[in-house]
């Protein structure tokens, strides 16, 4: 199927949104729970019983009945313990209790230790508190967090240190997650040589394989990273891509992507079957992307050749696209950071200006020459995402390289 004539889009944003639409998310798999950080749940996460299970006190001290307190002396007649079940209250006394501590059978409140005297098993108390002493005062009460069989956090959400103590607590040792992804990078260029390669001036070495690697391997989403290199012609570009593909969930494609006579990959993925979304979005760096979905529906993201257009696009739109596949429901909000040094520049796209950030939470704009400087790019932190013809200086979104 030709890739021609793909639909036009007037932001980054709503060209991302329309390649996600498409888009397919992965299959499942249960594994151990100390295995599932960075994961993301493939079910809705339920309470098992109620949360807390039952009364439990949320402060040291002595459970009573609150229409014996205004006695302001009580017996002690037992020891609410944590981790054992609740006793019951005798009529008229106290018992002591611990935080987290099951509340006795009959005791409707919890006096803090700070404000009793104990002498030997009586306790002593001010009887005027019982009238700022509402019912269950102190005591968190029976799913008052959330019911029995409640859903505490949709399928789609990431396993965060937070969402692993839920599940613990849910009695889910073995979650339903996505499985991670499998991605494939293929770098092409008759000038692109190995790392160790000694260049001549016009040669590059592959610093691109080297950004999209270091970053697709950071995500706790993706299992494997495999990279190829082929040169500027169709055919092996093609073979290269198309090998890939057979056992890869997405494929990240450098250079080739624009419209000249040595740009061999929108051709190549004309001829593997692959359909277009988008080849081209009115931003700086990075106009020439192309994204298309691949004949077993993966995805597929041809980003321009110059390094500075490769993190950006890979950042912009390429995690996005994992984390989609890879099951995330909502997509990560960027925060917004304003420019402490603009220069009142604009240009009629969407501009994606490297910055690095300051001490105070604003964004110096990094002097740069352009897409091709990975010297700039490297003392940068991230990139602000500016309107066209927009001076403004924000605060506008953020986009940090990940590390």
């Amino acid at each position: 199927m030709p890739l021609v004539s793909p639909p036009t889009f007037d932001s980054p944003a709503a060209a991302l949104a329309t390649l996600l639409q498409r888009l397919p998310t992965v299959s499942h798999e249960s594994i151990r729970l100390s295995e599932c950080r960075g994961r993301i749940l493939a079910q809705p996460l339920l309470t098992d019983r109620p949360s807390p299970a039952l009364d439990v006190s949320v402060m040291d001290g002595f459970a009573t009945r609150l229409a014996d307190i205004s006695r302001g002396r009580l017996p002690i007649s037992g020891d609410a313990l944590i981790g054992a079940s609740p006793i019951a209250l005798a009529p008229n006394s106290a018992a002591r209790i611990v935080t987290g501590a099951p509340i006795p059978h009959g005791a409707d409140c919890v006096i803090r230790i700070e404000d009793i005297t104990v002498a030997g098993d009586t306790i002593s108390f001010n009887p005027e508190i019982a009238k700022a002493l509402p019912p269950h005062h102190f005591i968190r009460r029976q799913g008052e967090n959330a019911t029995q069989g409640a859903e505490v956090l949709p399928a789609g959400t990431p396993i965060t240190p937070a969402v692993a103590s839920a599940l613990a607590s849910c009695g889910i040792s073995k979650p339903l997650v996505f499985r991670r992804l499998r991605v494939g990078i293929l770098s092409t260029g008759d000038e692109v040589l190995t790392p160790e390669a000694t260049p001549h001036p016009w040669q590059l070495r592959d610093g691109n394989s080297a950004a999209l690697e270091a970053l697709f391997s950071s995500l706790a989403v993706v299992e494997s990273v495999e990279a190829r290199h082929a040169p500027d012609d169709q055919r092996r570009i093609l073979a290269a891509a198309s090998e890939l593909l057979s056992r890869c969930d997405a494929l990240f494609l450098s250079g080739g992507v624009s419209m000249g006579h040595r740009d061999h990959v929108p051709g190549a993925l004309a001829k593997l079957g692959a359909t277009t979304i988008f080849h081209k979005i009115p931003q700086r760096p990075g106009k020439p992307i192309l994204a298309a979905i691949g004949p077993r529906q993966q995805l597929i993201l041809g980003l321009p050749g110059n390094p500075v257009s490769v993190l950006v696009t890979s950042h912009r739109f390429a995690i996005p696209a994992l984390e989609h596949i890879a099951g995330l429901a909502i997509p990560r909000n960027q925060p917004a950071i304003a420019i402490s040094n603009s220069d009142n520049q604009t240009i009629p796209l969407w501009w994606h200006r490297i910055v690095r950030l300051t001490q105070d939470g604003r964004a110096d704009l990094i002097d740069n020459k352009g897409s091709g400087d990975q010297i700039a790019t490297a003392r940068s932190t991230g990139f602000i995402e500016i309107p066209p013809n927009t001076a403004d200086a924000g605060p506008w979104p953020y986009f940090a390289w990940r590390t």
